[in-house]
């Protein structure tokens, strides 16, 4: 999976920052980085270690510690810093550029912006928006749809019935977020669901066409975004086929290499696919507390088996 970057310009407009040096085509350097550099080590003088594709922030400290450095000393250090790989440097507070760090910028065609913005609260701002643009993705053909507080993605092969049953799911209480195809995050250890935007609120329900579930059966009904806690696999019924009958099988399915629990039900005319979601989900639920039915039932087997003898 490629890499995924954000430009800087694009960063700049987000956060609403003063450009002071950098032409156009500086402003196409790339964010590859979720981290953030404040380079009191470097300088200080400290080059042994190197973190030259993170934006750099200079505060208060920084901006305080410049003012005191030797001319050589801030060239020596701001050499160091603005690499090509280094996507630019920011002043936040307020805090004016020092003469000879924009003459240098200059030379390199190198971004540097200003801020009014605390350092803290930019930090802390931009770590969850690179944290946000910069994770990895995926998407998979399915229908994700929040069953009692839980994120499900219902996938199977194409007209088994997925958006049917998420709209039996609906009409019990339980949101969509998305239908047909859902685009995943994995955001600070969680795997994140949402719509493409052509497919927010909207569910292709065969027969009818395109549906707008908002509108149909009003605006709590739908999610903007939902974690995957769980997938289920609709497959058609086949008696010749043995299917776990005690549910002891434990079969996952991987997801930007995180594994969710996997739950495959076989469908056929007889059999409300919904309640057996629900039933599904609520005991999904009990498993996390710790209560397994299963066990508990192999347990009764195991008294009444060791009654007879």
């Amino acid at each position: 999976m490629a890499k995924k970057s954000i430009k800087i310009l694009e960063y700049a407009n987000h956060f609403g920052l003063i450009w002071i040096n950098g032409d156009r085509e500086a402003m196409e350097r790339e964010i590859t980085e979720r981290g953030i550099n404040r380079p009191g080590l470097e300088l200080a003088g400290f080059f042994d270690y190197a973190i030259s594709k993170r934006l750099i922030f200079i505060g208060n400290k920084e901006a305080s510690y410049i003012k005191k450095m030797k001319d050589k000393d801030i060239i020596k250090s701001m050499n160091f810093l603005m690499t090509e790989q280094c996507p630019g440097i920011i002043f936040c507070r307020g805090n004016e550029c020092h003469p000879l760090i924009l003459e240098l910028a200059k030379e390199k065609n190198f971004p540097l912006f200003i801020t009014n913005r605390s350092t803290s609260e930019l930090m802390i701002n931009s770590l969850t928006y690179l944290e946000e643009v910069l994770a990895p993705q995926t998407s998979i053909h399915g229908t994700l749809i929040e069953v009692f507080a839980r994120g499900v993605v219902i996938i199977g092969e194409s007209g088994i019935g997925k958006s049917e049953t998420a709209l039996e799911l609906v009409k019990k209480g339980h949101r969509l977020v998305s239908d047909d195809r859902v685009d995943i995050s994995y955001v600070r250890g969680k795997l994140i669901g949402k719509a493409p935007d052509l497919l927010t609120n909207m569910m292709e329900v065969r027969g009818i066409g395109i549906i707008d579930i908002s509108k149909m059966f009003g605006i709590n009904t739908i999610l903007d975004t939902h974690e995957i806690d769980l997938i289920i696999k609709l497959v058609p019924l086949k008696t010749d086929v043995e299917m776990d009958r005690l549910g002891n099988n434990n079969d996952y399915y991987d997801i930007l290499g995180q594994k969710i629990p996997l739950i495959t039900i076989p469908v056929s005319g007889a059999r409300s696919v919904g309640d057996i979601i629900e039933v599904a989900v609520t005991n999904y639920k009990l498993k996390q507390t710790g209560y397994n039915s299963t066990y508990e039932f192999e347990e009764r087997l195991n008294e009444l088996l060791r009654k007879d003898i």
